[in-house]
């Protein structure tokens, strides 16, 4: 063996094992940067009404189990600012959640959280348009894009998971935040519908995120929930 091979071929074989370790989130990063680069966002183009249609999903689309158009929606980012922090929230928070509990959880959380918070939402809204309350109303046909969702679950269910003396004042502060972001965004609401729509779904996959840490964690020694 020639030298420096030994080292090449060291530092490939741990490219390799951490590439097996964030297998998900690879794939999933990998597709946010495909549906950019589709749709011009990762170039500074923001999508327009029509393209919204198309691919964004609101809580009216969910009686229709319309499965492709809940699937794109996750990769698909509405602005450059939105595409790259998608990328970057995806890789740090998908990426951890991956690292630190396996890929098949990880994709259990992320999609789950995705798909969980879509019901939700219509769960929340649907009640509201029938009693005729003109914000739920609105936000029942808000079709909105991206991937928080899944990746806000994430984030809940690595609080969840830290060790009990900072699992409660972290989730409790994030939900502050979260509620805070909600308030704001309820005060432009006739004009940026989206941006309450995304305010109440993040908080949405918050607690889903955290309840599913609940659950999968629950039997496990505190000692190994750090």
């Amino acid at each position: 063996m020639l030298p420096g091979q030994s080292g090449t071929s060291s530092g490939l074989g741990r490219a390799e094992q951490i590439g097996h370790r964030l297998s998900f989130t690879i794939a999933t990063v990998a597709m946010i940067a495909l549906a950019g680069w589709l749709t011009n966002t990762a170039a500074g183009a923001t999508l327009g009404a029509h393209a919204i249609r198309r691919l964004g999903f609101a809580p009216a689309d969910t009686p229709s189990v319309n499965v492709l158009r809940a699937v794109v929606s996750a990769f698909v980012t509405n602005g450059p600012v939105a595409f790259w922090l998608a990328l970057a929230a995806t890789a740090l928070l998908v990426g951890l959640t991956e690292w630190r509990h396996g890929s098949l959880r990880a994709t259990f959380i992320f999609w789950g959280a995705h798909l969980a918070t879509l019901v939700l939402s219509w769960v929340v809204f649907a009640p509201m348009r029938l009693a005729g309350q003109p914000i739920g109303s609105l936000l029942y046909i808000t079709r909105d894009v991206g991937p928080s969702a899944g990746y806000v679950g994430c984030l809940g269910y690595l609080v969840g998971s830290l060790r009990g003396t900072w699992r409660w004042p972290a989730f409790a502060t994030i939900v502050a935040v979260l509620l805070g972001m909600l308030a704001f965004n309820a005060v432009g609401i006739s004009s940026e519908p989206a941006e309450l729509s995304a305010a109440v779904s993040h908080l949405i996959a918050m607690l889903v995120g955290f309840g599913a840490s609940a659950l999968t964690l629950r039997r496990q020694p505190d000692s190994q929930d750090a």
